[in-house]
């Protein structure tokens, strides 16, 4: 039985690519990737993908771009999360899974947030219907593998170095095939904590989030943040705000 790898971006398989490498889990991915530079980067990650045997699972949900998420958290079309949660719901019942991994919600970038409450949703339809179903979830701007969170740690996943160098290659290569955003993003983390760090993958007891529980963040996120200053310099036409993702969780129906 598959794990599921359910991610809103293609690209973060990387952050746990020897992980996948090894289990070879369906992998749904969300969104094309494609950002506020219209570059999508799906492609890339099925190819990737294919390499190690893996394949992106858009029989179960068809990417859509990152403008239809926004579109939907801006009140401008519909909640895509009552349809994916169906097909995944269904999808199960096809190719059961007894283990979800998913995007942490971290504040950076809300449709990582919406990817990791769709998740939620889903473990907990799976759960009430009978199954035992392990949620788990992965960093994407935190540390790989943080000492702090070891209370939370379920699958530590060791690299040695020549699987290391492998994957920070193919890091490397990735963003810098993507798009130069992508790269100073990877930069940035490797600046900040050392490559040596990616040598341990980390995937951590799920959490709910407060859009759950019709509450906001206690901080305002990044996401918002940075939404504020690209407004106010004339780049973005509209704000996405915690509010919006809050908004977008509770209108999705009775029972989500």
């Amino acid at each position: 039985m598959k794990p599921l790898l359910l991610i809103a971006h293609p690209g973060h398989e990387l952050r746990i690519f020897e992980w996948v490498r090894r289990v070879k889990p369906h992998v749904v991915v969300l969104t094309h990737g494609d950002g506020s530079i219209g570059q999508p980067r799906l492609e890339d990650t099925r190819h990737l993908l294919r390499e190690i045997d893996v394949e992106v699972r858009d029989d179960w949900i068809a990417p859509v771009a990152d403008s239809a998420v926004y579109q939907a958290l801006l009140g401008l079309q519909p909640s895509p999360l009552p349809q994916w949660l169906e097909r995944l719901v269904a999808a199960s019942d096809e190719e059961p899974f007894d283990v979800v991994v998913a995007d942490e919600a971290e504040g950076y970038n809300p449709t990582h947030d919406v990817c990791r409450v769709l998740a939620n949703l889903l473990v907990h339809r799976l759960e009430q219907s009978g199954r035992a179903v392990q949620s788990l979830e992965m960093p994407l701007v935190g540390h790989p593998c943080d000492p702090a969170r070891n209370e939370q740690l379920q699958v530590a996943v060791s690299l040695d170095t020549r699987e290391l160098d492998y994957k920070l290659d193919i890091m490397k290569r990735y963003a810098h095939r993507c798009s130069p955003i992508l790269e100073q993003e990877l930069q940035t983390m490797l600046d900040t904590f050392g490559e040596q760090a990616f040598a341990q993958e980390c995937l951590y007891s799920a959490v709910n989030t407060p859009y759950e529980r019709n509450e906001l963040p206690l901080t305002m996120p990044y996401f918002e943040r940075v939404g504020e200053e690209r407004y106010r310099a004339g780049i973005y036409a509209h704000v996405i705000r915690a509010e919006h993702v809050r908004q977008l969780v509770q209108a999705s129906g009775p029972g989500y």
